[in-house]
Formats: C-alpha cells, structure tokens, sequence
C-alpha cells in the first residue's frame, strides 16, 4: 500500500513539473497595453490580399506610424519580399497568425504546434534570415475551448506574447470612441479596413495619440533578428 502511495505521489510530482515546465508567465495573454500612456497599436490580420497590404502600409509610411501585422504564412509569398522588406524597413513588425488559419483548439495539439512553427519556417525563408515570431495572434483569437487552452503550447514553442485586442470597429467613429490608452485595434485586409483607417488615422493623432508597435507598447526589448534560419524539425 505505501509502495502504491509512493508511486502515485511520484506521478503526480512528475505530471506538475511537465505540465509546469512551460507555464506560461504572468501577462503572458494580452488585450491592451498601459492605460497610464496615450499609445496605442494598430494590428493588421491575415494578410491575404497583396494591394490591400500595399494600401495599408502606405497609409502607414504617409503618416508616419508602424504596423503589427499578424499574418498567415502560406499566404507569405517569394513575389512580395520586397513589399516586405519595406514594411520591416519603416519600422513595423511581424507576429504569427499561424499556417493555414484553423480553429486551433479544434485540431490535434501536435497540429496545432505545427500551424505555429511552419509560419516561422516561411518567414525565415522567404527574408532570408531568422525573424523570430514572438507575437501570436491564434486565429479567431480562441486559444481555450472545450477543456482545451493552448496558452502553455504557445509558450513552448518560442511566443513571448499572446495578443488579442479591445478595439474592432470597422465604423472609424466607433473604433475612435472605443479607443482608449493602451488599445490594440484589430483590422484586416480587406478593403473596408482601408476606408476605415483613412478616416481613424489622422482622428487618432489629432487626439494625441501616439501609434506605435505592440511590441513598444508593451515595452518589450528591441527584436534580435538574423542568424541562422529556423527550419522546421517534424517532418
């Protein structure tokens, strides 16, 4: 009997420290930044469609302010390095919106890693040096569902931070009222998004606002990029 209890005492310490050893830190989950400072952050979904890409990023460049772009990255094409470059050159960042954009929750955990870490294998690829992804956007921003919460794998697997947001209006005076210190606001490729942020833009500055990354937003220390490429291992 106490040889049972031993074993099942083993076991359980053993399970902590397994289930412990990538637990995830404290702020680790993200919806908005310091309300004390009048920042805020504009992030960019998916990616999908290369003009709207190109329309926002001239948005950015016109009014002087970075972008966090969460992309998709079997849509991370050869034919937009140099749009991309661009993008890195003015100042904005690149998170990971994983592979194929599925419910992340809903697919085998293994699957689910593998969604994260191929991302990073393309964007490596594709700039010819290591970017390392340490902004995740889960897409649909569900990482918990059914008993299952991801949180801990995205950890694993190198993010820093897992970021949703508090503003998403596509309407500019109601993205403009919700908005507030420290938002994030989340926007898309689409061309509704275009129009939008036409009009929010200049309203956000002329309130004060200063438009600045997510990774400035939560003070995080400047990106260490180059290196040797991340190649995917699970082949």
């Amino acid at each position: 009997m106490k040889h049972v209890f031993r074993l099942f005492v083993l076991t359980l310490v053993m399970t902590l420290l397994t289930t412990s050893a990538f637990a995830y830190p404290p702020g680790f989950l993200v919806y908005h930044g310091s309300r004390e400072e009048k920042k805020i952050a504009i992030t960019v979904d998916d990616c999908y469609d290369v003009n709207v890409i190109r329309m926002i990023h001239e948005l950015s460049v016109e009014y002087d302010f970075p972008i966090t772009w969460f992309v998709v990255g079997n849509q991370f094409r050869d034919e937009e390095k140099e749009l991309w470059e661009s993008i890195i050159a003015h100042g904005s960042e690149i998170g990971n919106h994983t592979w194929k954009h599925p419910y992340l929750t809903r697919i085998n955990i293994h699957f689910a890693r593998n969604q994260i870490l191929l991302t990073q294998e393309r964007i490596d690829e594709m700039l010819g040096y290591h970017y390392p992804l340490r902004l995740l956007r889960p897409p649909y921003g569900v990482f918990s569902e059914n008993g299952t919460n991801l949180l801990n794998m995205f950890y694993e697997y190198g993010v820093e931070k897992t970021i949703m947001w508090d503003v998403s209006n596509t309407d500019p005076k109601a993205a403009f009222r919700n908005t507030q210190n420290g938002s994030i606001l989340l926007y898309h490729t689409n061309y509704k998004d275009v129009e939008c942020l036409r009009v929010l833009i200049p309203m956000l500055l002329e309130e004060g606002y200063e438009l600045v990354t997510v990774s400035e937003l939560l003070g995080l220390e400047p990106l260490e990029i180059g290196g040797e490429k991340y190649v995917f291992p699970y082949r």
